[in-house]
Parts: C-alpha cells; structure tokens; sequence
C-alpha cells in the first residue's frame, strides 16, 4: 500500500481536543499546572474496525499515472516531463528522490527512477536536488562505485547534461539523459542535511527511563493554547513531522506552538516557536487508521544547537529489519490510564513484523503496509497517551533515522498489542513534495466552535483521558467511560453552532471552586474506580453532550469534539 491508497481498515475515532483520544496516544498536560488535575469524562462508545469493501466504479489506470486530484490518468512518460497535466501539477513534483541505505540520488525520467551518474557533477547539482525535496541547502555529495550500491539501483542510469549552462539546471530530470551506464563507473549521493547526532548520549540507568538535556534533541512538545498535546519531530528548522490525528480539527496555526529543547514540562517554559501552517494527509480521515501522518511549519526557523537538532529522514526503499531495537519518546502517561508525565522519557522497543503484527492474537489484520509495529509482545514497555505524534527512532551508521510516528495502540504495554506507528518510509515522497510546494493540500473548511471559552471564571487545567480498546473475534472495539464529579457547567446552547447538533449543547465543567474541598471525579473502567482529586480551576474549552443533569457526578453521553 502506497501513501495514496485508501486504508485497509476503519475503526472508531473521536478527536476531542483537549480531552485526549481514546485510541489515540493522546494526553493534553499544562507545564505548571499539575496539583489541579481535572479528569473530564466522556461516553462509553461501542464502534468497529472492519475492513473496507469499496464499491465504486473502477478507474483503470494500469500502466499509467492517476492524478490525485482527479480522476484523469496519464502516461507515466508524462510524469516529470516539465509539462503539468495534471489539475494542480502534482506530475511535476517528486521528480527526485535520495534512495537506499547508500542514499543514491536518483531521478525519475522516462517512466522510471533512474540512478544518477557522477559523470560530470558538480555541487551545484546538489542544491538543486536537494532544493527539490524542500531542502534550504546540502551538506555534501560523494561518488561511489556503482557495484558498491544495492543491486536494484544498478540497472538504469542518466547523467548531467554538461552542454546545459549551469543557471539553467533548475530541475535535476530536465537537465538529464538516459544512459546505459556510468563511463566514470560511479554514482552521485547526497546528504542534505546535517541530522541524526545528539551530544547528550549518556548510557541508560537500568531500571530508568527519564531523559536527559540533548538525549532526544529532535523531541518537540506541541502544545495548543498552553497544553502540551502531542510530540512531533524536527526535520528541518521550519518543519516539525506529527501524526494526523494530533491536529485534525485544531488546525488553526496560531492557536498553536512548539517548544524544543525541552525535558521537564515543569520548568520555566522553554521559547515558544510560532506556527506557519498545519498540512495533514489528504487522505487521513478521522474514523480511519491509516495516513496518521501531519506536517508543522514553522513561522521561523528553530536554530540549532545541543539541545535542537534535527533528526533523519530515512531513505527511499531503506528498510529496517524485525528485530532491530530502536527508541521512542515522548511526555506520555507510564501506565494505562494514568496521567502524563511531567518530564520527557524514553523507552527501547524492537521492530516487530507486520505478519506477527496482524496475527489474530494480536491485531487481527487492521495493520497496513504504511504503519509499523514496536515493542514486546509479553506487554511491559510502550508509547501510551500523549506520545502521539512523537518519534520512533533506529540508529543506523551512527545516525539517527525517523522511523516512525506514534499513531496507536491497545492499552498501554499490554501483551501482545505492541504500539502502532506510522511508517515514514511510507510517506516520503509526500513528506518532500509538502517541503517544495511549500502549501496545504487538504480542504480549507472551518469547524465551529472549537476555540476555547474566553472566561476567567473557567480557566484551563490539565486534562488527562482514559481509553480502553479491546479485540473481540473479528471486531476491535474502542469505548471509554469517565465520571466526573462537578459543581456546575457554562452551556453554550446558541443556533449558530452547529458543532454539536440538535438536542446537544457545549458544556465547559466548572470545579470545585473552593466550595466543595471533597469534590472528585471517578474514571470508571468495567465498573472499576479511582478517584482522582479534582482541582478549583475548570475546563475553559466546551464539549457536546447528549444530555445534561443536576449539580453532582454526571456522565456525558455521546461527548465528542470537534463534531
């Protein structure tokens, strides 16, 4: 399955801001605020994953390049030509791609990725190439011998166009002929980067897990009006890599920073990084697993240092055997239903097949080629709620390489439900042609009713969720139960708002207010409780609710944010 096909599997998803989600790893914290807990309930949900049986009308495109935007196809010869033939001229991006674990440059010219020949290459060519995969600028490029790469980068080739005078190679494929063979018998690869290197390696401390000042510097904490919400990873100084869900429905940049450089979400906060522009998959949808993959522009460039770095992207068609360990990260609660942690840990997990993956004892099929398994199926080590988006990681060559992206999972280190990533590799050629075009390609709509409540009556505490999701036969099943207790709630009950629907209204809960010091929510799982202090402060962002009732312990029904 490649970035543009449809997932294979659909399952329950309710993206409830602030409330935290409950497949999702998902947990909003306030740094500062920790004493005044507020554990905001939503319904028991009962839903499916079932596999996708589409019944449409076949466009056959076979042999042939089917234009996103449409349902128009053309001949591959026609990709990269310099000639847009499709609607918004995606034919012309992607035309270049750094390929294999020797990161070979390859183009695509004539209907095929074709390797390029170091045969009168210059630097400048560099930049150009990596300009088209959205790079301000490029570290180095070398030659290798040609049987010294993978075997399937040895069979077609182009080289430079040296009668071409240098300001007018602008595209690497139109600058380019076909060519048998390499007469210098080497290629061109190329690093446009400098990523991947941390200072702050410090052995792990056995029975430990907690972080250290530049042990993940490409760690950022993305937080929506003031809570830490998801991680996400530095790529460049401009962009961050999320996962999808984090941002569906909250995509108002400026409602939006990124802090780097962090550990502690406790400490004095860290400068705050403006945000551009928020690109989620065009085929990520909210009720589906697949495509959970987000980009973060910067307003500014991040500059670098100990603490901030970069971190790899992987290579075209660069693989990572079963097996491999390699390492997550990220602020999110360190057991099932608790709350997330105030400071940055991380934790080693192997690389698990997605044939054991989709075994019916584990996740019965639903996991697609573009998604990726990690950590250990006796349970005891894994991502939980609000390591969303965050990274997965695996060195190779002494550097460090974004693997995955945390997407979901089943509990929080339960036996035989490992955590579930969106594999990078995947979405590359996505992830480079959002560099270079440099805009959103998903729908500008508006949601209603998202911003918070403006009230200093019903100020914003930390919130943490609790979610539960269970496999039963061939049916996964996502539900979730919390109980709050309350002394009362500002509604928002307007026609315009269509947010909620009829017969629903927004509600924002109001604590205890210093009027009732015993007041406390119970998060109930399978008729289980455990209270939780709740603090005087309220939760200033509103919720839809099915029904309402008196002052007291109330259970929302139907709850959902963001409609």
């Amino acid at each position: 399955m490649g970035e543009n096909d449809p997932p294979s599997a659909e399952a329950p998803f309710s993206f409830r801001s602030l409330f935290g989600l409950d497949d999702l790893k998902i947990s909003p914290v306030v740094p500062g605020r920790w004493s005044g807990q507020l554990l905001v309930l939503h319904t028991e949900k009962l839903a499916n994953i079932s596999v996708l049986s589409l019944c449409s009308v076949h466009f056959d495109c076979s042999g042939k390049y089917r234009c996103r935007s449409s349902f128009k196809c053309i001949e591959l010869t026609a990709r990269c030509d310099g000639v847009s033939d499709c609607r918004d001229g995606e034919d012309e991006y992607r035309c270049v791609r750094v390929s294999g674990q020797s990161a070979v440059l390859q183009a695509f010219v004539a209907a095929s990725w074709r390797t390029m020949c170091s045969d009168d290459w210059k630097g400048l060519y560099s930049k150009v190439a990596c300009a088209q995969l959205g790079f301000p600028s490029y570290v180095s490029s070398e030659n290798l011998r040609v049987s010294s790469i993978e075997e399937q980068f040895q069979e077609d080739f182009v080289s430079i166009n040296h009668l071409l005078p240098d300001d007018k190679v602008t595209a690497l494929q139109h600058a380019v002929y076909v060519r048998e063979g390499c007469a210098s018998g080497h290629v061109v690869t190329v690093k446009c980067t400098a990523c991947g290197r941390r200072t702050g390696y410090s052995p792990r401390i056995v029975g430990g897990n907690t972080s250290t000042l530049a042990q993940w510097p490409w760690q950022v904490s993305l937080q929506f009006q003031g809570y830490h919400l998801c991680g996400g990873s530095i790529i460049t100084p401009l962009w961050i890599v999320t996962a999808a869900h984090c941002v569906y429905d909250l995509y108002l940049p400026k409602s939006w920073t990124v802090q780097a450089g962090l550990v502690s979400l406790l400490d004095s906060p860290a400068p705050s990084h403006l945000v551009e522009k928020i690109i989620y998959h065009s085929k990520y949808k909210p009720k589906r697993l697949g495509n959970d993959i987000a980009l973060m522009k910067l307003a500014g460039p991040l500059v670098f240092s100990e603490m901030i770095q970069p971190v790899c992207l992987p290579n075209s068609e660069e693989s990572f055997p079963d097996g491999k360990v390699c390492w997550t990260s990220g602020w999110g609660a360190t057991e099932d239903g608790g709350d997330a942690s105030p400071v940055l840990n991380h934790a080693a997990v192997p690389l698990i097949s997605n044939k054991i993956c989709n075994h019916r004892e584990v996740y019965g099929g639903i996991i697609s080629p573009s998604m990726l398994c990690a950590g250990y199926l006796k349970g005891g080590v894994d991502s939980c709620q609000g390591d969303s988006g965050g990274p997965l990681v695996c060195q190779e060559r002494r550097v460090w390489k974004l693997v995955g992206a945390t997407s979901f999972g089943i509990g929080c280190a339960e036996v035989n439900k490992p955590g579930v990533y969106t594999r990078i590799t995947s979405f590359l050629d996505w992830i480079h042609e959002q560099m270079e075009v440099g805009v959103a390609p998903s729908p500008a709509h508006t949601v209603p009713g998202t911003e918070p409540l403006a009230s200093s009556k019903f100020p914003s505490p930390a919130v943490t969720s609790q979610r539960v999701m269970e496999l039963s036969g061939q049916r996964a099943v996502i539900w979730w139960l919390l109980t709050v207790r309350h002394l009362g709630w500002k509604t928002d009950e307007s026609t315009d708002n269509p947010r909620c629907g009829p017969g629903r209204v927004a509600l924002a809960f109001r604590g205890a207010d210093g009027k009732d010091g015993g007041a406390s929510p119970s998060r109930e799982r399978r008729g289980s409780h455990g209270g939780a202090p709740m603090g005087t402060d309220a939760l200033g962002v509103p919720v839809c609710a099915g029904r309402t009732g008196q002052v007291g312990a109330e259970t929302l029904w139907g709850g959902r944010m963001g409609g």
